[in-house]
């Protein structure tokens, strides 16, 4: 299951890249900026902003949506998949999409390859992200596969949260891995991100033994990783790493927030930007004089 591909994308790894956004992911963070991704299935969003008064088609579709003083009444929960479905193509405004769609890999291998000119002028390639993208390891060992055979370059983002046999299943044809490490503290990353840190320290351990190119990335998040100390505790795990020699500093940002209310989730996380320069750049000041790591600071 895929929910997005994103074209002339320079953010993701090198050159121009084309990213594939596969849904499903075994965390569920605080701050996520793809929310409709966590899920394996298909997600429902509805936009009250784009809805038509009095239209009733989505509600003559589907009987657990229904219009109640002029604003829809959806019981998410009781809608199934057969029925989402159906509603795909329901709504004239968009006002209620539906996220998620069969990932078939010859469909998707020649959707990526449109773009293999720019790939080659660029230095650039596809990327999988997500959700986790190893949570469909198969198909990211595949594509990656075909695509290098392509000699199309390939990177992964993954929050490294899975079984290492999925890992280990894409390792050889993956050039790039965009790798999460949001924290060292096993109780505080329970606590925001719903998982085991252990697991990705482990994972981390072995996958820098055999990867082609490790980039660490932290997403700075107000509340969870912002200290000092927090920093310089991931800095260290990074820099003890084999062959690891980059690290990414992401500022949190707020731009997935929009995404909650489509969703009708709560949003959890702080509903402004970090604004902490001076700490980013004592971190990176720390990781240059400390460790052999070369840090970089994302806007």
């Amino acid at each position: 299951m895929y929910f997005n591909i994103q074209r002339f994308s320079n953010h993701d790894g090198d050159g121009i890249r084309t990213i594939l956004f596969l849904k499903g992911c075994s965390l569920s963070c605080a701050w996520c900026q793809n929310p409709e991704s966590q899920s394996r299935k298909r997600s429902l969003l509805f936009d009250q902003r784009s809805c038509l008064a009095d239209c009733q088609l989505c509600a003559e579709a589907c009987s657990h949506i229904q219009r109640d003083v002029g604003r829809l009444r959806i019981e998410r929960s009781l809608i199934d998949q057969q029925q989402l479905i159906a509603l795909q193509q329901v709504c004239p405004t968009q006002a209620l999409s539906v996220c998620g769609q069969p990932a078939d890999a010859d469909q998707l291998l020649a959707e990526l390859l449109r773009d293999k000119p720019f790939y080659q002028q660029s230095g650039g390639g596809v990327t999988f992200s997500g959700g986790e993208p190893l949570m469909q390891p198969q198909l990211v060992a595949d594509l990656a596969q075909r695509l290098q055979q392509q000699s199309v370059s390939t990177a992964v983002e993954t929050c490294m949260h899975v079984p290492w046999k999925n890992i280990e299943m894409a390792a050889p044809y993956i050039d790039c891995w965009l790798t999460d490490l949001k924290h060292t503290d096993a109780d505080k990353f329970n606590q925001w991100a719903h998982g085991s840190v252990d697991r990705i320290k482990q994972n981390f351990s072995r996958l820098a033994a055999i990867a082609k190119r490790l980039v660490v990335r932290v997403p700075v998040v107000p509340g969870f990783n912002d200290s000092m100390e927090e920093l310089q505790a991931i800095i260290d795990f990074a820099a003890s790493l084999a062959h690891c020699h980059e690290l990414h500093l992401l500022p949190y940002h707020t731009l997935g927030i929009n995404k909650y209310r489509l969703l009708d989730q709560p949003y959890e996380c702080a509903d402004k930007p970090l604004n902490k320069p001076e700490l980013l750049q004592d971190a990176q000041a720390y990781a240059h004089s400390n460790t052999h790591l070369d840090v970089v600071i994302r806007g």
